[in-house]
Order: structure tokens, then sequence, then C-alpha cells
């Protein structure tokens, strides 16, 4: 089942898991980070309709909004759409550096505190949004929630970077850390 862009006409889903995919973003950048930005939503959300399924094998419904959260009106319109198609997961994929009071926060107000929510982002961007992705989390979990992360590998340019589903080398991901020797 491929991902459903949310347009301005409603056609709600109702019961059952629906991921929501949506995009935090800064409102100083550019055009050009604007549209790779509003690419990347819809790449992760096809990402996320073709590998996520239930226990018997069903694809999990996914939707995404175009529109990018830079504010608490763009906050509200993403909560407003995701609630008339039932969303009740939350995938957030910045690309740039934002405002979590003003873009995560104030979207996930607007749910109830016990939604799943994650942050996908790639690892080194000119706007880098792993360094939103880390801001956010301390956010969130200053208010009793926590959240996913995940941080992968996309090109730094071009209008859709391709996702690597492998990421970067991390300390959890090598091996158990060894305190090292003692030196006297």
């Amino acid at each position: 089942m491929p991902a459903v862009k949310i347009g301005p006409e409603e056609h709600p889903v109702h019961g059952g898991p629906v991921i929501g995919v949506f995009a935090p973003c800064d409102p100083r950048i550019d055009e050009q980070s604007r549209i790779r930005a509003g690419n990347i939503i819809k790449i992760i959300a096809d990402v996320v309709a073709d590998e996520v399924r239930m226990p018997d094998g069903t694809a999990v419904p996914v939707v995404y909004s175009d529109v990018l959260i830079q504010g608490e009106s763009e906050a509200d319109t993403v909560a407003r759409q995701f609630k008339v198609h039932g969303v009740n997961i939350l995938i957030g994929v910045p690309d740039t550096w934002a405002f979590p009071q003003l873009t995560l926060l104030s979207l996930l107000s607007q749910f109830p505190k016990d939604t799943p929510i994650n942050l996908t982002c790639g690892n080194s961007a000119p706007k880098p949004g792993v360094v939103y992705t880390h801001a956010a989390a301390g956010a969130v979990a200053q208010s009793g929630r926590l959240m996913h992360i995940n941080v992968g590998n996309w090109p730094d340019t071009g209008p859709k970077p391709a996702m690597s589903l492998s990421g970067p080398k991390t300390p959890s991901s090598i091996g158990p850390m060894r305190p090292s020797p003692t030196r006297g």
C-alpha cells in the first residue's frame, strides 16, 4: 500500500494504527531547502509504507503532509489533517534545524500523551536535522515522554536524497563499551 499524501479533501481512516509523516522546518531556510524537505517527507513515507507490516503481514496505512511545520499555525494544520486520517503514530523527518517548541511540541500537544513518536534524520546536512532531533528529544523527555530516533545517511545536497537503510557506526552498533584500564 503506497503512502497517501493528505490533500484538501478528507478521506478519513479509522481503526488500527495509522502512521503520519511530517517535517519540522526552520522558517528562515531557502526555497531549495524547502523543496528538499518536502521531498524527504514523501521519500520516508514511501519507505515506511513499503516496509512496515502488521503481525499478519498487512500493510500499515501511512499518510503524509507536505505542510512544513515551521511554527504553531502549521503544527495546527498538520494535526487537523492527521486527526481526520486517524493518525496515531508520528514520524518526523527534519532535514534542517528548527525550533522544537514551535514545531514538534506544538504538534505533540494535540495528540494523546501515549502517541508513539519517531524522528528520522540524516547525519550531516548543511542545515543539520540531527541537531534538531537531539534537541527535540531532550525537550520531549522533559515533558515525561520518550521518543525513538533514527539517524541514518542521505546525501547532503540535492532535491531528492536517497536514504541509506543502514546508519553510521555508533558505539551502540559496534558493541559494548569497555572501560579503559586504570593508569597508575
